[in-house]
């Protein structure tokens, strides 16, 4: 029995002007597996993941979840479908406190409206206990206990990009789609996220696609290996075959010193 991919691209095409941004690149994460995706500055990592989330709508080509087609779905329905994205930047509320950016991260879980909340009848009383209870285990999860409470513009860099994890996961993502994560971060901070991925994947199962300029953390933590130059897929396989690609070594990786 064939099993379908938990998320798949199609011969992706994305051009601004005369600029391809995305020159048929086609990929395929599978239940339980770490896809990285790696490159130089400009190969198209980025417009990757924008067409995966939502973002962007390919020009031509398809992005399937499970089998099915969600080229069209905005990112919100990609969301609430368990396409989980993070992103570049800090894109967490800096005045809120980190228990209420992760309850933030639920909205799309929501099945009561504004009249529910206003009332508080017990259905969104319900639904209120149900996501503080999930929230609480996030941030056991993520080793975030003592800093519940407090404001996130007041943590440093590394702990805000755990919190912009802890809201993708109040998603309950099916696939996690992590956009340099580990930029601008410390090595005993890159070493917890990487544990972190490794723990998420672990514990549910869920594929993990990510894209990092960090090698050695692509090389030990990835099932495979993407490598894109120019728009285009130069490389697709085991961090061990990719490595020594000649290819990717020429493109992106460089020559080893003899």
């Amino acid at each position: 029995m064939t099993v379908e991919p938990a998320l798949e691209a199609v011969d992706l095409k994305v051009s601004f002007g005369a600029i391809k941004a995305l020159d048929g690149v086609s990929l395929r994460v599978d239940a339980g597996q770490i896809l990285s995706v790696i490159g130089p500055n400009g190969a198209g990592k980025s417009s990757l993941l924008n067409c995966l989330s939502g973002v962007y709508r390919p020009h031509s080509g398809r992005v399937l979840f499970h089998g099915r087609d969600i080229t069209a779905l905005a990112p919100h329905r990609r969301a609430a479908l368990g396409v989980a994205r993070t992103f570049q930047g800090i894109q967490s509320y800096a005045s809120m406190t980190v228990r209420q950016n992760i309850l933030a991260g639920f909205h799309c879980r929501m099945k009561t409206g504004l009249l529910d909340a206003l009332l508080y009848w017990p259905r969104a009383q319900r639904e209120e206990r149900e996501f503080s209870a999930r929230a609480e285990e996030i941030i056991e999860f993520l080793e975030l206990e003592e800093l519940r409470h407090t404001l996130v513009g007041e943590l440093g860099y590394g702990l805000r990009k755990r919190v912009d994890l802890g809201r993708a996961l109040a998603l309950g993502p099916s696939v996690l789609v992590l956009d340099e994560p580990m930029a601008g971060m410390s090595v005993e901070e890159k070493a917890d996220l990487a544990r972190f991925v490794l723990d998420i994947r672990a514990a549910h199962n869920t594929p993990v696609i990510l894209v990092e300029h960090d090698m050695e953390v692509v090389m030990d933590i990835s099932d495979q290996v993407l490598v894109m130059e120019w728009g285009r897929a130069i490389a697709l396989g085991a961090p061990a075959e990719v490595r020594i690609d000649a290819r990717v070594i020429n493109a992106y990786l460089g020559a080893e010193e003899p």
